[in-house]
């Protein structure tokens, strides 16, 4: 469910140039689009080489069902099935936005709190944070769909606000409002399309001032693309 890393039986590993670091480890997120359910068959396969096809289409094939619990609406099966046959024939190296710096050991456990602290030591023991250090932070929150704030990093870094406003560079601090906005669009956007599959479920008409007092979502403009993803099946 992971790249393979050598702890040698270390808490964790660090990698100063980084490594591509692939983990399918459940989250509490759920899937939101087919194209994230592609993309983690495609990690699926890189990972498991070996896997027999028949179960691999059958395991995406449950995971694809909202009833699973672990995506925001169910998919056709023969459209999945096709989707992990094309992966599985395309053997395609799954797409990777940045490298792992710190691998912890999965089978160790460490509290959230130390974690902070070995990031803090190993990434943010300098006066300023470099650029690349703050790129990987910033996407492994995006990452885990976290809002990305000047706190957060400097907690993650065992810094100060002010290093960590210091060390940001403009383009960087754009980045992080443009993704917290996304991250705040992806949510909303989750919350609409549950709530059209409960109206739908029912046989109800789907109509725009329900969707409204459901999610408490306002932005008529969000919501039609909403309604437009799920009705395209994203």
């Amino acid at each position: 469910m992971e790249t393979s890393v050598p702890f040698g039986g270390k808490h964790y590993v660090y990698f100063p140039e980084g490594i591509p670091y692939y983990n399918l480890y459940r989250t509490k997120r759920k899937i939101n689009s087919f194209f994230e359910l592609e993309h983690i068959a495609e990690k699926f396969r890189y990972l498991n080489p070996d896997f027999d096809e028949g179960l691999m289409v059958d395991l995406f094939v449950n995971l694809s069902d909202r009833e699973s619990g672990h995506i925001i609406r169910t998919y056709d099966q023969d459209r999945v099935t096709r989707m992990v046959y094309s992966v599985l024939q395309k053997k395609k190296t799954p797409y990777m936005r940045n490298k792992r710096k710190i691998v912890f050991n999965p089978v160790k456990y460490i509290s959230k709190e130390d974690k902070r602290e070995i990031v803090g030591k190993l990434i943010g023991r300098k006066p300023l944070i470099e650029e690349s250090d703050l790129k990987f932070i910033i996407a492994d929150l995006y990452d885990n769909r976290e809002r990305i704030s000047v706190t957060k990093i400097a907690e993650l870094t065992d810094t100060s606000r002010y290093i960590v406003k210091k060390s940001l560079p403009d383009k960087m601090w754009r980045d992080i409002v443009n993704l917290n906005d996304k991250i705040k669009e992806e949510k909303n956007i989750s919350r609409i399309i549950e709530a059209i599959e409960v109206l739908t479920s029912k046989g109800n008409k789907l109509k725009m001032r329900k969707l409204k007092e459901l999610t408490s979502v306002r932005d008529y403009e969000l919501i039609k693309k909403a309604v437009t993803l799920y009705q395209n099946g994203f």
